[in-house]
């Protein structure tokens, strides 16, 4: 392959696979960050170092091409499925003609009953479609739905976004604007009395109530059992990054919605976004409670934003009803394949799916 070698991703190829990554646009991670995909997952602890943790495009002792490999075990209809998600495709421009061996390798994992990828950006579309990948048959995943939450704190990161001259100064009549635009025309949540409480670790009480969420499920549900939410939410567990909320009575836990911050520094945006909200019926009650105290939470921390990435869901009906506003994504983000005839034919149909921001790599 004129002098280009492809093979197996090693954990010592960090420096080169971070590198190159931040040079196509990606965001780059520490290494803490970025071993601890694998490193703690309990997927791949399962597996083991046999697993691949990507691949790499090697050019004498430069990395020039990558891809990640991160795995997760799902649960569908009484089935325990692996799970493969793709991260940080990167290759130098001069080697594009060699990207999609990096895809090839990827897809052709025999003991993947499902590739799924929710962050795939408009320069990767192309390549998951050839590969054969399908557009999750449920929601609107090239939306976000938001709500303001602090007006002028969002008009002056709005402003400087556009590169409106004095963003500060402009901030103050364009956040009166949108505060009464709001005033007169959103919609007010459904009243609720519900005890929501902030956790500030997953305890062995999440453990009952994933046991219960997924045995009454049809649909494709990531585990959720808490040593994969302690790991999954390693980094930010336990501090102002993330929040996650409770309804909880008789001490048992009955719903729950994660948070994280997804601010824009560059702009002076602060945003919260709901990841994952996961209820065992009475969805709109749940999904009310929670983003009335996570408005509460945004002001009193000054966040200006409340988030979700995919619209149109069932679950998140009273969030999509109540948020007055849209961000269009530079496009469908959630993609998934299985060469699996039977399972296809289930997965087909939109009653098989669950989808939420804490699939793939989105909230890792």
């Amino acid at each position: 392959m004129d002098g280009v070698e492809l093979r197996p991703a090693r954990f010592g190829d960090y420096t080169g696979m971070a590198a190159l990554e931040a040079s196509q646009g990606l965001t780059r991670k520490s290494f803490e960050d970025w071993a601890r995909l694998w490193r703690g997952n309990p997927c791949y602890e399962e597996l083991g170092p046999d697993f691949p943790i990507g691949w790499v495009l090697e050019r004498g002792e430069r990395i020039v091409g990558c891809i990640g490999n991160v795995p997760a075990y799902a649960m569908f209809r009484g089935r325990r499925l692996l799970v493969a998600t793709g991260r940080g495709w990167a290759v130098e421009d001069e080697f594009r003609s060699y990207a999609l061996l990096l895809m090839d390798e990827y897809f052709s994992q025999p003991a993947v009953d499902v590739f799924l990828n929710n962050t795939v950006n408009g320069k990767a579309l192309d390549a998951f479609c050839t590969f054969g990948s399908l557009r999750v048959p449920a929601g609107d995943w090239s939306n976000a739905a938001f709500a303001i939450t602090r007006h002028r704190g969002f008009a002056e990161s709005a402003l400087r976004i556009k590169e409106v001259p004095l963003p500060g100064v402009l901030s103050y009549p364009a956040g009166l604007a949108l505060s009464l635009k709001d005033l007169l025309t959103a919609k007010a949540l459904p009243k609720t009395d519900l005890n929501i409480m902030l956790a500030h670790d997953f305890d062995q009480r999440f453990d009952q109530f994933w046991d219960s969420l997924h045995r009454s499920n049809q649909t494709l549900l990531y585990l959720r059992a808490r040593e994969v939410l302690r790991w999954h939410f390693k980094l930010t567990l336990g501090t102002d990054d993330l929040m996650v909320l409770t309804a909880e009575s008789n001490g048992n836990i009955d719903a729950y919605a994660i948070f994280q911050r997804r601010d824009e520094p560059k702009f002076g945006l602060q945003r919260l976004r709901m990841v994952d909200f996961q209820a065992r019926g009475q969805y709109d009650q749940y999904c009310a409670a929670f983003m009335k105290r996570a408005y509460a939470e945004c002001r009193a921390r000054g966040i200006h934003v409340l988030e979700h990435v995919g619209c149109d869901l069932p679950k998140t009906r009273v969030f999509d009803e109540t948020a007055a506003y849209r961000r269009k994504l530079p496009g469908w983000c959630y993609f998934y394949l299985t060469r699996d005839e039977e399972l296809a034919e289930e997965l087909a149909s939109p009653e098989a799916w669950a989808p939420s921001s804490f699939d793939g790599d989105a909230s890792l």
